[in-house]
């Protein structure tokens, strides 16, 4: 590989590495939400005797100057009823928040073609010996992660299969990446373009054909 390729990689390692942190960082904060929660629901059935005696207390004060009809019962369901509903929004809460968080989101990369308007259609598919002709290619990143994408273009026929173009790119989660793609046709004939996407791995140091491509039959005259 060139010395930018390999300077492209370093600046992905660091780039993942600071996506490894924040992800740390996010987790510990939602697993510091989906505790305090539970430690103030601790607090609250630990202490239910004191918070019991403060409720009553508070309830006579508010309503001493009234007419009080309740039992020491009534008032005991009252209060085991507040307790309870508390219980339920906690337990609801921290149900709500593990699911949303554990739920498996599958990430996905996707590989467009376009024209050199930057748009769906109207391609070169009929071109001249030794003419330059151009497309575009469109990548999004919907990983969840960043990625360093490598697209690989190859001229192919009968009799040849030449690589005419390769490009790399650090790409955002929920990014795009734009990039043209020229290419020349020496020799009358059919030729296919093909355009593959390749993804860096962490694992094997290395690009990883993702089975994403798109193709351009182009007739040469």
């Amino acid at each position: 590989m060139t010395q930018d390729i390999q300077s492209l990689m370093s600046q992905y390692k660091v780039i993942y590495s600071q996506y490894l942190h924040s992800l740390f960082i996010s987790q510990l904060v939602l697993y510091i939400m989906l505790t305090i929660p539970i430690i103030l629901f601790l607090i609250i059935y630990l202490n239910r005797g004191k918070l019991s005696t403060f409720y009553y207390r508070l309830w006579y004060r508010l309503n001493k100057n009234g007419f009080i009809s309740s039992s020491k019962r009534n008032h005991d369901e009252l209060f085991n009823g507040i307790v309870i509903g508390m219980i339920l929004l906690v337990l609801i809460f921290s149900f709500g928040v593990y699911v949303l968080n554990t739920t498996a989101k599958e990430g996905f990369s996707e590989m467009l073609l376009l024209n050199v308007e930057g748009s769906i259609g109207n391609y070169p598919t009929h071109v001249l010996v030794g003419q330059n002709s151009s497309v575009y290619v469109l990548v999004e990143n919907h990983e969840g992660k960043p990625e360093l994408y490598e697209i690989k273009a190859i001229l192919i026929n009968n009799v040849t299969n030449s690589t005419v173009e390769e490009n790399f790119a650090i790409i955002k989660n929920n990014g795009q990446w734009k990039v043209p793609v020229s290419f020349i046709v020496n020799n009358p004939g059919e030729y296919k373009l093909k355009i593959m996407l390749y993804y860096y791995s962490m694992g094997t140091n290395s690009f990883i054909y993702s089975n994403i491509f798109t193709q351009l039959l182009v007739n040469a005259t």
